[in-house]
Formats: structure tokens, C-alpha cells, sequence
């Protein structure tokens, strides 16, 4: 598209219908012709200043009169310059909006979405998370930006990426689960290879099926695991040698409930699984081998914590 722009004035001679037979030919046959013949289209909704044109007629007779005659014919652009000026201006704010456009999926607590991309990849989001990318050349740009969990079951094709905060994840098809909240970052391979690159540590890790990472307090934990897709996707939330911190904001997630952690220590470990269909279920399981107990707070609307030690 950039080459059409830098030739002078040949989108506004474009629009005018100044083209050459030969031009134009060359032209519709380009890649750029599509795009920005649509934003053409939509921009013929504007509407031009309009003119008297009597009023015009009797100042051009004045200044021809007030002129001494010569034997030039006179030349009238039937397209003024600021019609150059504003098609150039048109086509550059359709440009740019045909460049970002974007698209925005979240979910709300206790919810899960399932979200098809333009090259049939699919990724299903965990409650409470926010996903976006740029929908414009995607199938080049395959590169997705994740707050939240979600699990990925991507197509095969040019390099894919899950960028967050705390790190990037790039495979070119395969299956995966991510987890980026904070500072902290998981993500575990179900299929193929996954590349995980750390941003604080400024590390990369290889991951094959059944191998998982997790980065937090600046530190990389490796696992294996034995799940052909994540548990949440069924129901339950699992984990392994978790920070009890991670899994009561799974729980607040899956819940909409809030915690009082000012009582416990919260980089005590869990391993062990919650139900998403019974809150009471779901705190005692997580609870009771944690050795911690709780109490409602109705007042406050939180469930208050304590350790039993």
C-alpha cells in the first residue's frame, strides 16, 4: 500500500478518475486495491463544502475584467486542492483504522469463554481473564495478548505467540495452558513443543508434552504432569506444588468470593484440586489439608482465614 501513497497526488487522481487506462489497470491488479478501495467507498459519505455558483461567476468576471486579456486559456482545476487534500487525509484515518483493528475478549467471574481465531486456532478462557490481538494480517501475525488463563489449540502455521506481562510463550501448533497474573507466570504443554521465554529471568525454556514451567519470586520451577487438557475446562481447578496464593485467587476467580490472608502464610505449598460447583466443597478441600480454617464475614463480604498451627 505504501508505494501507491509515495507516488504524488495518485490516490487523489484515483479518486478524481484521473488515472491512465494503464494506471488504473495496474492498479486494481495490485494487493492494496482491495483495502483501499473499501475505505474509498466509505468515505463518498462525506459531504464537500457547497458553492454559489453565481456568486462564483460575477468574482471571476471582476478578476478577468480588472486584468489585461492574453492569449493563454485559462486553466480551472475542477478539483480544488483542498479535495487533494482532504482524499489523502481520508484514506491515511482509514489506514490506520484498518491497521489496528483489534479484538477484545474477557470473562467475568465464574465464566469461561470459548473464542475461535481467523485460522481456526481456538482458546478457551478461564474466568476472570482479558485476551486480545489484532485481527489485520493475522495469519503472518499470529501474536495474542493474554491477562488471565487460558488454554491454547493452535493451528499449524507461521510462529504463534501468547505475549503477557511476566513472559512469552511461541509455538507453531500444538496445545498448551497459560497462567499470567501479576508476577506470577505458568504454563503447561499438552501437545508439541512450546518455547517459554521468562522476562524478568531473561531465560528460555524447551517444553515437550506432559513438561510444565512456572516462574515466581524470580525464581523458574520445572514439572511433569500427566493431563491431556487442563481440569478446569471440566470443572475443577488443579494443582501441583502451587502457592496457597495462586489457588485462593482461582478460587476467588471461579467463586466471585474475596479473602482475609492477613493470618496465614501465603507461599505454603498446595497440591490438590477444587470442584467450580460447590463453594463449601471447594473450601474445605483446600482448606482442611492446608490446615487452615475460616470463618464468614458478612459484614465485610469476605471469608477471613486463619492457620490452624
Amino acid at each position: 500500500m505504501e508505494k501507491f501513497i509515495k507516488e504524488d497526488e495518485f490516490l487523489a487522481r484515483w479518486i478524481a478518475g484521473e488515472l491512465s487506462k494503464e494506471e488504473l489497470e495496474r492498479f486494481e491488479n495490485s494487493e492494496d486495491y482491495p483495502v483501499l478501495k473499501k475505505i474509498n467507498d466509505a468515505s463518498q459519505t462525506l459531504k464537500a463544502p457547497t458553492f454559489n455558483n453565481q456568486v462564483l461567476l460575477n468574482k471571476l468576471q471582476e478578476q478577468t475584467s480588472a486584468k489585461p486579456q492574453t492569449t493563454e486559456t485559462p486553466i480551472i482545476k475542477l478539483i480544488p486542492n483542498w479535495a487533494y487534500a482532504a482524499a489523502v487525509v481520508v484514506i491515511a484515518l482509514g489506514m490506520f483504522y484498518v491497521m489496528n483493528m483489534q479484538s477484545h475478549f474477557n470473562t467475568g467471574f465464574s465464566e469461561q469463554l470459548a473464542v475461535v481465531l481467523p485460522d481456526k486456532s481456538e482458546v478457551k478462557l478461564n474466568a476472570n481473564s482479558h485476551l486480545n490481538y489484532k485481527t489485520l494480517n493475522w495469519k503472518s501475525n499470529r501474536a495474542l495478548e493474554l491477562e488471565g488463563e487460558a488454554f491454547f489449540d493452535v493451528e499449524k502455521g507461521e510462529s504463534f505467540k501468547v505475549l503477557t506481562d511476566e513472559g512469552i510463550v511461541e509455538v507453531l501448533g500444538t496445545e498448551f495452558n497459560v497462567i499470567s497474573r501479576d508476577t506470577y507466570f505458568e504454563v503447561q504443554c499438552m501437545e508439541g513443543k512450546v518455547r517459554v521465554t521468562s522476562n524478568s529471568l531473561k531465560k528460555s525454556v524447551l517444553l515437550l508434552p506432559g513438561e510444565a514451567v512456572r516462574v515466581i519470586n524470580k525464581s523458574l520451577e520445572e514439572w511433569n504432569f500427566t493431563l491431556n487438557e487442563p481440569n478446569w475446562l471440566l470443572g475443577e481447578s488443579t494443582f501441583y506444588n502451587t502457592p496457597i496464593s495462586q489457588v485462593l485467587i482461582a478460587l476467588e476467580n471461579q467463586f466471585h468470593i474475596s479473602f482475609d490472608t492477613s493470618n496465614i502464610n501465603l507461599d505454603t505449598r498446595f497440591t490438590g484440586a477444587f470442584t467450580h460447583t460447590d463453594l463449601s466443597l471447594a473450601l474445605n478441600t483446600v482448606s482442611v489439608p492446608m490446615n487452615l480454617s475460616y470463618t464468614f464475614n458478612k459484614e465485610k463480604g469476605i471469608i477471613v482465614l486463619n492457620s490452624r498451627q
